[in-house]
This record gives structure tokens, sequence and C-alpha cells, in this order.
């Protein structure tokens, strides 16, 4: 990162985002994600996700704005049975709550299978419960698929999704559904040859959009095919008219595929998210996330128009409530080598904040908030370090490092906050923290401590209230075995970590060292609950002040259990501690029932200690 202590002038600047209101305007890319999937349902969006590399995991995050996601909560994993869980997407069907994916799954053979989950609870948040997998073949059997979507059309809910180098059919197919949880009828093709099919409806008119060419490659672009009632029945090819392409590579966008479809906040705009390559070499496949609004032609098929590159100022969606109050960093307090910049391109207001490339640098600005609770900020940042071996072709790193700085909330030291890579200095995404303010005036800093990578620029940050509660428990990690010598403290979403022969970290020396996590466990059934623990090395458990796992010995791999009686809807007090001494580090806390399955404790019923 190079450090840059003067000004250029103003006309370089975005100067029309610079203003004292509430963030309105914006800049793609939004963050880094694969497979971008969007919902809106009263009143706020909801985001699916898994990935990158090899993910186990689906996350859901819920916020009021189209313009970032919230903070991501995990809301269901099996890592034992499940792998490569591909393109979650999330789906309100008859009163409850769906997510359908794919992913190799052991009982299938690790085959590519399609997967629905259905929601524990009316708020997607709350965690899911496998319903299986799917049959998403025909008279030769169950078959592999890829990409699976869902939509109700004319009073029918159908599946769409891709086959896998299958040499009975050739591209996309798709059978209605018994209901969201079954399908029992035998695929038919019907002439998508994409991946990743994603509905519209508009006006009686079904369009299925899909990503064709390299997912990783430039040439990733957006087609479409209009179903043609009169041409026949919809599980017929004949039916099927090619719309062309749609969406496509400019020369400041990469790939622009996968996209799905919302409305603004007050339903007077279509909104598409879809992601697009960050980096611009073929078959590297990190991606970000980016919105944009669409208009319909008059035979009500879409018109995408083209994907606006970095240097694009859009207004947020009609309706949007924005990101909050905006607090421009150059106006921030600055110490250390922390210095105002404004060299690099497309910042807002006069300039940003650099210099953080040693200890002692910091940035610190003043937030105001009517009430004490959970407050969203975000801040708009740059990591433009080159290293060609996570940006090239084929990288050989991946994904690539991350930059970072430590937050401090009114003096104390609350996390290491992470900054994904960025295309180049000129290129600015968001990046989100939940953090516990008081009412009145917070001081909120960033700044280059022991352990943290720097590697950023800083252009603003906004404050609004968080629109979910905070989920998971409060880690304490100490350098020594005995729980004495604290180094920091943060919030992890659930407990399941395996550092190898490293550390949690770089404060932390590896082979001795010992962790405390606190807070709140919420149970879902009035049952009585067996607690599992494999750990290299020692472990103990209390829920509700009473040890339910006490096993503080050398031993590893071992896997220890524990029950108590559990009321459902009722938060627990839980502290559970761990130690290593030497060799390899890992530890995790599962959790079962009559009617729970055995899975590591969710984040989603996980809540941190609240502060006295």
């Amino acid at each position: 990162m190079k450090q840059l202590r003067f000004l250029l002038p103003l006309a370089l600047s975005l100067s029309p985002l610079a203003s004292a209101a509430p963030q309105s305007r914006f800049t793609n890319y939004l963050y880094q994600n694969e497979d971008s999937w969007v919902t809106f349902h009263e009143g706020s969006y909801y985001m699916c996700s898994s990935g990158p590399a090899e993910p186990t995991a689906v996350y859901v995050s819920k916020s009021p704005s189209l313009v970032e996601r919230g903070e991501k909560v995990k809301v269901w994993e099996d890592a034992d049975n499940y792998r490569r869980v591909f393109a979650p997407e999330l789906h309100f069907i008859q009163g409850k709550w769906y997510i359908y994916f794919c992913a190799d799954v052991k009982s299938e053979g690790w085959k590519h299978m399609a997967v629905v989950l259905q929601a524990n609870t009316g708020n997607p948040l709350d965690g899911f419960t496998n319903k299986g997998v799917l049959f998403t073949g025909d008279q030769h059997g169950n078959a592999q698929a890829n990409d699976i979507t869902v939509v109700t059309f004319n009073g029918q809910l159908y599946a769409f999704w891709g086959s896998l180098a299958d040499k009975h059919v050739e591209g996309a197919v798709m059978a209605p559904m018994e209901s969201p949880t079954k399908i029992t009828a035998h695929r038919k093709e019907f002439g998508l040859h994409a991946e990743g099919p994603r509905a519209i409806v508009r006006n009686g008119k079904l369009i299925m959009t899909g990503a064709e060419g390299g997912f990783a490659s430039k040439d990733y672009r957006l087609s479409a095919l209009v179903y043609s009632p009169e041409a026949g029945p919809i599980d017929s090819k004949a039916s099927w008219k090619s719309l062309g392409t749609l969406f496509k590579t400019t020369d400041d966008v990469w790939g622009p595929s996968r996209a799905s479809f919302t409305v603004s906040a007050d339903g007077k705009e279509n909104w598409m998210m879809y992601h697009s390559k960050i980096f611009p070499a073929d078959n590297n496949g990190m991606r970000a996330a980016n919105i944009k609004k669409f208009t319909f032609k008059e035979d009500d098929t879409p018109d995408f128009g083209t994907p606006p590159g970095p240097s694009t100022v859009l207004e947020n969606p009609s309706g949007d409530p924005g990101l909050g109050e905006l607090y421009e960093a150059e106006d921030w307090q600055l110490a250390g080598d922390a210095v105002k910049a404004a060299t690099n391109k497309n910042f807002t207001g006069s300039g940003y904040v650099d210099g953080f490339a040693k200890q002692g640098a910091r940035a610190a600005f003043t937030a105001e908030v009517p009430d004490a609770g959970i407050y969203r900020v975000i801040v708009r940042y740059a990591n433009g370090v080159k290293v060609e071996a996570e940006q090239q072709s084929f990288p050989k790193i991946y994904p690539p490092a991350e930059g970072s700085l430590t937050l401090y909330v009114n003096g104390a030291k609350t996390k290491r906050t992470h900054f994904h890579r960025t295309t180049n200095w000129d290129v600015w995404m968001f990046h989100g923290d939940e953090l516990e303010l008081k009412a009145g005036k917070n001081e909120i800093a960033y700044q280059f401590d022991e352990g943290d990578a720097g590697e950023v620029t800083l252009d603003f940050a906004a404050v609004a209230k968080s629109a979910t509660p905070r989920h998971g428990l409060t880690g304490s990690y100490y350098n020594n075995r005995d729980l004495s010598d604290l180094k920091l403290t943060r919030l992890d979403p659930e407990i399941s970590f395996n550092w190898g022969n490293g550390s949690p970290d770089p404060l932390i020396a590896p082979d001795t060292f010992s962790c405390r996590w606190e807070g709140f466990i919420e149970p879902l059934y009035s049952e009585t609950y067996t607690f599992h623990s494999k750990s290299d090395n020692g472990r103990r458990l209390w829920i509700d002040k009473q040890l339910v796992i006490d096993k503080w010995l050398d031993d590893y791999d071992q896997t220890y259990t524990g029950t108590i009686k559990l009321e459902a809807g009722k938060k627990y007090p839980i502290t559970f501690e761990y130690y290593e001494e030497g060799g390899g580090a890992n530890t995790r806390l599962e959790w079962s029932s009559d009617s729970q399955a055995q899975e590591v404790v969710p984040s989603a019923r996980l809540y941190p200690a609240v502060k006295n």
C-alpha cells in the first residue's frame, strides 16, 4: 500500500456523493459474494449465501437496505455429510421459509444433488432443518443437479435446475413440485443451455434467466428464455423462446451474471442483484455482489441494460433507507501515520484516509445515536494490494488474503476487523460490523495494532440501528493454558474451530493457549439435550451454571458428552472453556435431542453476553 500525504484537485473526486445527509448514493461493487440471491419480504431484504472455497454452510442476512446485506447468520451446516454447498436460495412459499441448494451428498456417494431445508420458525434467521435430497431424475433414477431454483407460476410450484454432464439430458431441466419439499415428476428439458436458472414473472409471463460461459471467465453472461403458452406445455422445449444474451462483460465489469430479482423498498422499481469478477483474469473465481435498476420492454421481457462500472454513481433504490448517517473519513481524528489523501479515484467527499502501514496509525470518528443498542457500522474501503499469486488465472492463493485493523468502541478494543481485496485502489467496497453503542456520543476508531495487516484505505462510515440481534458467543483468548493471560476478545458465531498447528490469532502463540466462550443458548425444543464436545485438548461446559462436560485433560480428538433438560425458547447462560497443549488445535460443540439432529450448535441459537 502506498502512503499518500497530498490532495489532488477536488474535480477528481466523486463530489456528488459528498453529503452530510444520510447515505443515498453508491457505487458497485458492494461486497465480496458469489451466486448472489436476495428476496424482499415484509419490508426487509433477505440475502442467502454460502462460499467461497469449499463451502459446507448456508447463511442468511437481513437488511432494510438493498445496498448492504446486514450481518450474516449461519442458519444450517452439516460438514460431515454435505460438501460444496453452492448457490443457496431463500424462498417464502405457502407461508413458510425454504432454502434450496445443490451439494455433494455423502449418502448419495458424494454426487452433486439438490437439497431442501425448511425454517425452524417464521423467522429465517432462526435456523433450518434438512428435509432431504430432492428427486431430480427420471425413469433412469435420481440424478445429479446444479443450481436449483423454484417459482410459482399460474398457481403451480415448479423447480428448475441444471444437469451435470448427464448422458440422458442436455442443459437445464424442470419439473412440477407436489409440495415445497417434494418432486415426484420426471425432469424435462426446456431449452436453457446455461447454469443457474432463475425466474422472473411479469404480467402472467414467465422468463427464465441463466448464466452462460465459464463461471470464472470474462465470458460469463446472462441469457434468458420466455415461455410461450400458445406453443405448448411448459415442460416442452418448443414452448420456450430464446431472448438471447441480455447482460454481458464491459471494459470494467467482468463476467456479470447469476442475477436474482427484487423490487425497491416502496415497490416502485425493479432491481437485480448479480455477481461479477473482482480481478480481470480468466479462471479466477473471486466475485462481488452488485445491484442495478432494470426495466421491462413493451412485451414484458426485461431490459437489463449495461452493468455499471465502479466509477458510476448510482442512486439508492426508491424508498430505500440507505446505510445511515455518513461520517466522511477525511473529517476524522487521525493519529500516527494515518493521513488524509486524495490521489486514488472514486472516493466520496474531499478525500479518504490512508497510511495504515505500521502500528499506531489510527482514524476515529464520533457517532451520536439516540438509544443504546446494537448498531451496524458500514465502512467504505479499498484494499488494492496486488499479489500476483492471488489475482492471476488459476490462482495459487485462494481465497486472497485480507487487510485488517483493530476496531475500538469508546476506548475498548472490540475486534480485529478484516477487509477483502478490491480490484485496485480505485475500487471501493463495503464492510460492516455489529457494534454495541451507548445512547449519545460514541467514539469509533480503526487502528493498526500488533497482529494487523493494514492494507486498507477508508472513505466513509455509515451508522444505523441493526436489523438483527447479535448472534454468537463472546470469545476470550489467552496466551497460556490457564485462562489468565488475556490477549483478545471477539464475537465468534459458534464453537467449531480447527487451527491445525497454528493459533486463533497472530497475538496468540501456538501450542499453549486457552479460550473461554460466554453468552446464552436458546433451544428449539423442550427436551433433554445431549452436548457433544470433540477437542484437542481439554474442554469444560457449563449451561445454566450446571457443569455438563468436565474433561480438562490432555487427550485429543475424543468426544465427550453430557446431558441437561432445557425448555424451548428460554435463553440459558452458557460457558465453554478450552485449552491447547501442543500439536494440533481444534474444538467443537454440538448438540442433539429427540427432535434435534446432531449438529454444531448454530449461531442462530447463540447470543453474546450483555455488557453491564
